[in-house]
């Protein structure tokens, strides 16, 4: 029986010296003979079909029948099953793709993805548009490390490249259901025809729909569940036997509620019912999920006598709206709701030129891609989300030392609140917050002055809590009224990209290879950032006596303030979430371009039919960008280009007659000015964008075993150490070395450890067919889970899923059952976000135990 080799596995080794063993114990086994044997698995990786193990490139693919055997339905799902990667996303709008460690977390569109996503050879510039249903799909590859000298776009991380299936010389149909708890049900329906001699039709259509796998204890909008439909079509003409024309059309409709964040802090949840992350919640912002997508290419390949052209034309694009309730309570004095609006098109243009001979295989290209883009974020909050805002900043002033977690601090923050507003002090805060910040602006010298106070009396003389007091006047009733908060942030970019490329491979001996790739990437960009006050604070006086301080604390006098109504002084227009660093009216049109000559040198060697070996040394680009919310002084708008260079050691071997797999990589990396996207600074904290250095290395092994005819059995491991070298501190904003870097601490969301085994046993059955029962089993260590509080961990967990399945004798039948996450793992698959900044910190959680059954029939 020939078994199906595509789940990647790897063995934990981590030092060169148990790399050479591994070499000489598997040229050694080489040669020993056994029956069972493992199925070539044909990739394009290098733009030529090539087995897998001749591939020296750390490639994990997966062909669609082995996605259907693990329950895969999107990349995120693939990523539980890939070493060195990491996939955990809870909204397929804002992804965010890990390869060894090496990912861009910035959910705005100043900045380029580190790790390429390509769909039948495309680039997909927005990660928005990157998440698609892996439906009637040929194979997903996975290269890690820089790729660029192969590639259209260039990448500092990988790539994934999802192949869909072409349309095929013959008429058939096949039709998938599945139905599952949560209101699970979906379907695929794939037809394929001949339509004459040299022309063949493919058409798709899957949808994809499951209910919520929690109750809203607050409201009856749904959240967290999945309402997808997707189309594809695809024409394949060869009017001549050296050409191929293949075009490709998708189109694909999103409309679901959004990610489901819950709350972690004790009081909050206690305040909504008793929620918890992995059970019920109180959510008060509706959360939309919404995506229009479509895209067109034309692949055109003609081969010549010494060489085949290839011209691959492509347009997409996508309009999505992405809602989210970020502090997962339904409290309305904590109320923060957000959106993003996204517009977006691009076009690209590949040509490629790859030619063979005895001792050489080549390959030239030349790509150009532009994409134009319009993105609104908005922001929803209540004037008691900005009085919580000013409470937990004046707790984690009051308690900073004294050693207490995040969700401690928040818990304080919520029971302080609940004081104030029992001893009368509603919108104290606020107060206390708003006079502060005019005095820094300004502002309140220009109040006092315009009461007749004389000019020699400063508003920084004045007794800051009296005169707090005397903002409550106008204040405190906004506060208490919940009044509605919003703000809004535009952006556009139009980028163009352009880049040569070629990768040659020299045959210097029978079993040795020498390859040598180049390539030279031009970026420019422009983009704008237009932000405004859209609320203003009702100021107004209490009137009365206040203070006037010396330096030393005693009161030197007191002057009168009179009580003026809220209406008659000038209202001040104000921004929190866009503060703009206090400009009240940000346009700004920016402009900047990057370029860079990368490349990747690789050495193979054969040792016999069954064994190879390579090193290879490989440095990756991608280009800089800007900083969508804000231009602050003292913080440049855009950022530099990251730049990673990777080392790597790696064996292929397939052993005992292709018996038994067994693939290992040891790689070490050095990454400069990667761009990582904080919440930072005070009072009013903004996204930003910084370069930081890191650096990584670890190992990843696979193996892969046909025990018997009926027996399969794979696993893999990856090592992953990763650690900032570098992080930059943004001084305008108040950061120092102290307390802000992160020099020495690993990067966000990298597990060291994580491994996966799988088992497969098929029955032939006496009257045809056959019956297999396939378990899968991950394991992942401890990770970070927080970018803004490295202290947040996420624990070790393990998961583990469960398949038995049929097939009829005529193939033309299928069917399974089949079982996710068996024992029920409560497990967190991250922390914090933007509702942290009001002492609402959120978490979103892995999926529950989830149960179907599928069935196929094929006509």
């Amino acid at each position: 029986m020939m078994y199906n080799a595509d789940q990647s596995g790897k063995n934990r080794s981590f030092t060169l010296s148990t790399l050479s063993a591994a070499i000489a114990v598997t040229t050694a086994l080489s040669s020993a003979a056994y029956a069972a044997e493992i199925e070539e698995v044909v990739v394009t990786a290098q733009k030529r079909a090539e087995n897998l193990q001749d591939v020296p490139i750390a490639i994990s693919a997966f062909t669609g029948d082995s996605m259907k055997a693990m329950g895969v339905k999107n990349l995120t799902d693939l990523g539980k099953f890939t070493p060195g990667v990491e996939m955990n996303n809870d909204t397929p709008l804002q992804p965010t793709y890990s390869v060894r460690g090496i990912e861009t977390g910035d959910f705005t569109v100043g900045s380029d993805p580190a790790v390429a996503v390509y769909v039948d050879g495309v680039y997909t510039g927005r990660g928005a548009g990157a998440e698609i249903p892996l439906a009637d799909i040929e194979r997903v590859e996975v290269l890690k490390g820089p790729q660029g000298t192969l590639f259209g776009r260039n990448a500092t991380g990988g790539a994934i490249h999802i192949i869909s299936t072409k349309p095929q010389a013959e008429d058939t149909a096949e039709l998938n259901m599945t139905a599952g708890n949560y209101g699970r049900v979906s379907s695929d329906l794939l037809l394929n025809k001949q339509l004459s001699d040299n022309l063949y039709g493919r058409f798709t259509a899957s949808t994809n729909r499951r209910d919520s796998f929690a109750d809203n204890l607050a409201n009856d909008f749904e959240v967290g569940n999945i309402d997808t439909q997707t189309y594809r079509a695809s024409l394949l003409w060869e009017p001549t036997p050296d050409t191929e024309v293949l075009f490709r059309a998708d189109y694909g409709i999103m409309d679901q509620g959004s990610a489901l964040r819950s709350s972690i802090v004790p009081s909050l949840q206690a305040a909504d019912g008793g929620t918890d992350v992995f059970g019920d919640f109180a959510l008060d912002t509706p959360t939309i999920e919404d995506r229009d997508s479509w895209g067109t290419s034309l692949s055109i390949v003609h081969d010549f006598e010494n060489f085949t052209f290839t011209s691959i034309t492509a347009y997409r694009g996508f309009e999505a709206h992405l809602q989210q309730d970020e502090d997962g309570t339904a409290d309305p004095d904590y109320k923060f709701g957000s959106a993003n609006f996204d517009d977006q098109t691009q076009f690209s243009q590949e040509f490629r030129l790859n030619g063979a001979s005895d001792t050489l295989k080549w390959t030239l290209g030349a790509s150009f891609s532009r994409e134009e883009l319009e993105h609104t974020t908005d922001a929803y909050f209540t004037a008691g989300s900005l009085e919580s805002f000013a409470v937990y900043e004046g707790v984690q002033a009051a308690y900073a030392g004294a050693g207490f977690t995040t969700t401690q601090l928040e818990d304080i923050a919520y029971q302080t609140r609940q004081q104030m507003i029992a001893g009368g002090l509603e919108g104290a805060a606020v107060s206390t917050f708003v006079y502060d910040l005019m005095v820094q602006s300004g502002q309140a010298d220009q109040l006092i002055q315009s009461l007749g106070v004389p000019t020699t009396i400063t508003a920084s003389m004045l007794n800051r809590e009296q005169m707090a007091a005397q903002l409550m006047a106008g204040i405190a009733p906004w506060v208490m009224a919940d009044t509605q908060w919003d703000e809004s942030v535009f952006n556009t970019g139009d980028y163009r990209s352009a880049a040569v490329y070629g990768d040659a491979t020299w045959s210097l001996t029978d079993k040795l290879d020498l390859t040598v790739g180049v390539r030279y990437t031009a970026d420019e960009k422009d983009f704008t950032l237009s932000s405004s006050y859209q609320n203003e604070l009702p100021l107004a006086l209490t009137g009365g006596l206040v203070d006037v301080m010396a330096p030393d604390g005693s009161v030197l006098t007191q002057i009168g303030v009179p009580t003026i109504p809220t209406g008659v002084l000038p209202a001040s227009r104000f921004g929190i979430a866009f503060n703009n660093s206090g400009n009240p009216d940000l346009d700004e049109s920016l402009s900047d371009s990057w370029s860079d000559l990368s490349g990747r040198i690789v050495m193979d060697y054969r040792w016999n039919d069954d064994v190879m070996t390579f090193i290879s040394l490989a440095d990756g680009f991608k280009a800089g960008g800007f900083n969508s919310f804000t231009v602050a002084d003292g913080i440049d708008p855009s950022f530099d280009q990251e730049d990673v260079t990777n080392l790597e050691i790696g064996l292929k071997s397939s052993l005992f007659d292709n018996a038994v797999r067994f693939n290992a990589s040891v790689f070490a990396y050095d990454y400069k000015n990667l761009q990582q996207l904080d919440l930072v600074g005070a009072p009013i904290p903004n996204y930003y964008l910084r370069n930081a250095d890191a650096e990584g290395q670890g190992a990843e092994f696979e193996v892969q075993w046909a025990a018997t005819d009926n027996l399969f059995i794979a696993g893999n491991y990856s090592y992953l150490d990763t650690e900032y070298t570098r992080y930059q501190i943004i001084e305008s904003i108040g950061e120092t070395e102290e307390e802000n870097s992160r020099v020495g601490q690993p990067r966000v969301g990298t597990p060291e450890n994580k491994f996966n085994i799988m088992a497969e046993y098929t029955w032939e059955l006496a009257a045809g067919g056959d019956v297999s029962i396939r378990g899968d089993y991950n394991w992942t260590d401890e990770r970070v889970g927080s970018i803004s509080d490295p202290a947040r961990v996420i624990p070790d967990y393990q998961l583990m899923n469960l398949r038995a399945g049929w097939n009829s004798a005529s193939d033309q039948y299928s069917a399974a059952l089949w079982v996710q996450n068996v024992t029920d793992e409560e497990i967190a698959g991250g922390y914090g976000g933007t509702g942290a900044a009001i002492g609402a910190s959120p978490a979103w959680r892995f999926m529950p135990r989830m149960y179907g059954a599928d069935f196929t029939v094929r006509f």
